[in-house]
């Protein structure tokens, strides 16, 4: 059987994907009772909490794995462990078939556990990697991720505190998306701080809100930092 602790975004999608796993709270989480060896025990935790909860389930039987793409497998202790990183943002139960999965074992069983897990959630089969990978595929998706949608977040404060219409960057966010990830995005770079066309990021830089600025500032400099 497949328990999820944790009821969090992870652990309800994977709870909701998983009919019959019990889902346990991660919060005050005193334990799980008569763990067989062929249980797994998924931990869909707070980083910073794992290794204590691990530490509770230690020298249990059955096998322990995280989900977090930057805390290393020594961190579950001993016995059976692994990790399985789904690398996807879990604002909604994804599709798992698209999700690319990152997988650690410290022993046959904990590779075996990891796999039916994966068969269960219909996910591709999972990439091997060791920790110091695994943590720099978890960087890599914090610029997929929450930095692009970041930079879209602070397009849409713009709008409103210019009272401007965000619908009409949409076509433009998702043209540009596109060709960048199908292509060499740096040669695709345009706009004034590629050309250094100073008049105008001066310009912008007055039209900007303060809040802002740094941040246009920042990414312009880098844009710059990247020419040949």
């Amino acid at each position: 059987m497949i328990h999820v602790v944790g009821r969090g975004r992870v652990g309800l999608a994977l709870a909701q994907s998983l009919p019959g796993a019990p889902l346990h709270s991660g919060r005050g989480f005193s334990g799980i009772g008569d763990l067989t060896a062929q249980d797994t025990v998924v931990l869909a935790v707070p980083d910073a909490a794992i290794a204590g909860i691990s530490k509770q389930l230690e020298g249990g039987q059955g096998v322990r794995l995280h989900c977090a793409g930057s805390v290393a497998l020594h961190e579950l202790g001993s016995g059976s462990c692994g990790v399985f990183y789904p690398m996807v943002s879990f604002q909604t139960t994804p599709d798992w078939a698209e999700v690319p999965i990152f997988a650690e074992a410290s022993d046959s069983a904990a590779k075996t556990a990891i796999e039916a897990l994966g068969a269960s959630l219909g996910c591709p089969p999972a990439a091997w990697t060791d920790s110091a990978k695994r943590a720099q595929y978890h960087l890599g998706a914090v610029f997929a991720n929450n930095f692009s949608n970041h930079v879209i977040a602070l397009l849409q404060s713009y709008c409103a505190q210019a009272g401007l219409d965000p619908q009409v960057y949409e076509a433009m966010v998702r043209t540009t998306i596109d060709a960048a990830a199908a292509g060499d995005a740096k040669s695709l770079q345009t706009g004034p701080a590629r050309r250094a066309d100073q008049i105008i990021l001066d310009r912008h830089m007055d039209l900007l809100p303060k809040e802002l600025r740094s941040i246009y500032r920042a990414l312009s400099q880098s844009i710059q930092g990247t020419l040949p």
